[in-house]
């Protein structure tokens, strides 16, 4: 286990103590100083309303992500869990969003939802014979849920992959004897797949959790956290604290602010995994 362990304590637990440590420290890269504060960037982050506002952002982020990727993967795992062609087919499809790097589908989606010469906006003037100038990015008040819709459309086939896998898992014998008895698809689904697939549903609703905190490539490039901060999320906030605004320690600050709710989110799946053994 030694490799796999000095990895480890390379690249993930070193740089975890580092942001730790840096986050007590007023560190000026470009002039060089260094300062402990103490507590003074957790102060000054949590007093900052641009925190409170990526803050909320992102959990209506994790909210939504919820309610739109983990039925609607589950329903796309069940609907392709056989083995035919078809099927194999359309799992690709749907998987390779994923593949294609976050940079592009930002640079993509950047002039699919332009609000003067956007491909969505050429396309709804066609079909409603009227000119449309709908700012998918630029208006602040639908701008957040136009890039939530991207990221449910590059990651809903990664989670259905996901469930796919446990679906894969429960006994065939189940189904079959379901149909026998005459049992639909809708029933099959809510009385052998739900209740058999719960903790690894568990499982991909802390995946989407967590995603959905550290998102970043995806807002950075298309808006930047605008426009007027309406699509800004704590990974934005804490790039543009560091390296924009040149307070290394602030921006560690709001990164050890993103650990701690990513640890909290994993002791309530721990908590959830445990009640659902017991059982």
């Amino acid at each position: 286990m030694t490799p796999a362990l000095v990895v480890f304590c390379l690249f993930a637990l070193g740089p975890i103590l580092f942001g730790l440590v840096l986050a007590a420290f007023h560190w000026d890269p470009v002039g060089g100083t260094t300062r402990f504060v103490g507590l003074e960037n957790f102060q000054d982050i949590l007093t900052d309303p641009r925190t409170h506002s990526a803050l909320k952002n992102n959990l209506l982020w994790i909210t939504l992500s919820l309610v739109v990727q983990l039925p609607l993967a589950l329903v796309l795992a069940a609907a392709l869990s056989d083995a035919s062609r078809s099927s194999r087919l359309l799992r690709t499809l749907f998987f390779s969003p994923l593949v294609i790097p976050a940079v592009a589908i930002g640079l993509l989606f950047g002039i699919v939802l332009d609000g003067h010469f956007g491909v969505l906006n050429a396309a709804l003037s066609l079909a409603t014979d009227e000119p449309t100038r709908i700012g998918w990015l630029s208006d602040r008040r639908i701008a957040l849920l136009a890039l939530i819709g991207v990221a449910c459309w590059q990651y809903t086939g990664f989670h259905m992959m996901v469930l796919l896998a446990g679906i894969q898992s429960i006994p065939r014998e189940l189904y079959e004897a379901a149909a026998i008895d005459g049992a639909s698809w809708w029933q099959r689904l809510r009385g052998i797949t739900i209740p058999l697939l719960r903790r690894v549903m568990l499982v991909d609703a802390l995946l989407i959790a967590i995603g959905s905190i550290k998102i970043f490539d995806l807002v950075w490039v298309t808006t930047q956290g605008g426009p007027n901060n309406a699509t800004d999320v704590l990974a934005t906030h804490m790039y543009s604290t560091a390296i924009m605004s040149e307070r290394m320690g602030a921006g560690s600050a709001v990164a050890v602010l993103m650990l701690a709710i990513t640890l909290l989110l994993a002791l309530i799946h721990a908590r959830l995994a445990a009640r659902e053994g017991s059982d």
